[in-house]
């Protein structure tokens, strides 16, 4: 019992010394910022790239978990992995839609969206006064759509102008797109494919994958394109969800249909896992790289700090503040080091980029797809935790030397 009382007002010595030097150490820190600023700008430009990276993972499965319905079916041709890689024909649409299992409207016809998806090539320039701008060219997803589609989005709205004639070159324009090309208004004529369509409206979908589309009318794509009467993918609502696997397998027997089928939500949930996975290959390897050079940093600067402040600990040391409490001051001043740095790389990311409309390369279609920078606390809590680890492996060797640098070493220094 003596022995536990005796450990126990030991420890609480050491506690009490630990937090007596950290506080002092805490209240000098200002006068050695200057001499902490590279470590800090190093452990802050890693917690930027984290973020930056699991922002943009954050944002890109948000927008594609938005798009699509649980009840839709989305069908496409066997072994296509994308809307881009399918071709269809009229004749499957009559098959699938005559199906028992697939819902009708009042009037009795089956509710299905046969639409056409294109890579277009979008051509146009940016007026600025009297200055003559060079085209510009970039490279869009076009989605052919029919009277029914909209069925499908219920989330659909236009924003500004109006839906496109059918049977006229007009289209109408994501939000997504409207906002990270502002000079797409309505009323501006764009280059398509060699002819000239004009924006009749902006349409928002609820923050969806569509939002980085262009629709218009299915019978101009396909003829724009040559595509004939080809479709890429047909919608379907069924009765009952549950009965997509035996419906499915139905369909796949048939001799007339050589189809994949898959409900449109697990559809752009595979497109979110394979783009965020890709961006994750690419971005995490960056942040090892560049946070095995702020630990360097950081035990220079620890080491340095320790180097400066010898005659100090050895004096803390022959005054009775144990190897304990030093290593702990040590410690904690290199994690407000990395605290600090932390902020410097979160703060300015988050001010200037959350809600940031971006626009990456989508694999599966080789178009441009928008998205929003998401920058949540839980994701600044990660990248912060990453710069505080960076400063506890930084400071640990550092705090272990001034443990153990002996009091005579230390004064004849």
């Amino acid at each position: 019992m003596r022995t536990s009382a005796k450990n126990n007002h030991s420890l609480l010595i050491n506690l009490k010394q630990a937090q007596a030097l950290t506080v002092i150490n805490f209240k000098s820190f200002p006068q050695r910022f200057t001499v902490s600023l590279v470590s800090m700008l190093s452990i802050g430009c890693v917690a930027a790239v984290m973020l930056s990276v699991l922002a943009m993972s954050e944002g890109m499965m948000k927008t594609l978990q938005r798009t699509g319905l649980d009840n839709t079916v989305l069908v496409m041709r066997a072994g296509a992995t994308s809307e881009l890689q399918s071709v269809m024909f009229p004749v499957e649409v009559n098959i699938l839609a005559n199906n028992s299992n697939v819902i009708k409207n009042k009037q009795g016809e089956a509710i299905v969206s046969a639409e056409m998806f294109v890579n277009a090539e979008m051509k146009y320039t940016n007026d600025v006064g009297d200055i003559e701008i060079p085209e510009l060219s970039i490279s869009l997803a076009l989605r052919g759509i029919s009277k029914s589609t909209q069925q499908f989005r219920p989330n659909f709205n236009l924003v500004s102008g109006k839906m496109f004639v059918t049977g006229v070159r007009q289209l109408i324009i994501g939000q997504a797109i409207a906002r990270r090309m502002p000079e797409l208004t309505v009323g501006k004529t764009i280059t398509l494919g060699g002819a000239q369509w004009q924006i009749s409206g902006i349409f928002s979908d609820g923050n969806s994958v569509f939002e980085s589309e262009l629709w218009a009318d299915i019978g101009m794509v396909q003829s724009d394109y040559r595509r004939g009467n080809t479709i890429q993918s047909i919608r379907l609502a069924l009765k009952d969800i549950n009965n997509l696997p035996a419906l499915a397998k139905e369909w796949q027997d048939d001799p007339r249909l050589n189809i994949r089928v898959i409900t449109e939500k697990q559809f752009f949930a595979d497109q979110a896992s394979n783009l965020t996975r890709l961006i994750r290959w690419i971005g995490f390897p960056i942040a090892i790289v560049m946070a095995l050079g702020a630990m360097v940093a950081a035990l220079n600067t620890m080491y340095a700090a320790i180097a400066s402040r010898s005659k100090e600990i050895a004096t803390h040391k022959a005054i009775g503040f144990s190897p304990f409490a030093i290593a702990t001051s040590i410690l904690c001043e290199a994690l407000l080091i990395a605290f600090v740095g932390g902020l410097f790389g979160i703060l300015p990311l988050y001010l200037v980029f959350d809600g940031w409309t971006a626009a990456t390369q989508n694999a599966s279609n080789l178009s441009q797809m928008m998205f929003n920078f998401d920058i949540s606390l839980l994701l600044a809590i990660k990248a912060m935790s990453l710069a505080l680890f960076i400063g506890l492996i930084g400071g640990l060797l550092p705090a272990l030397k001034a443990m153990r640098l002996p009091v005579t070493e230390a004064l004849r220094d």
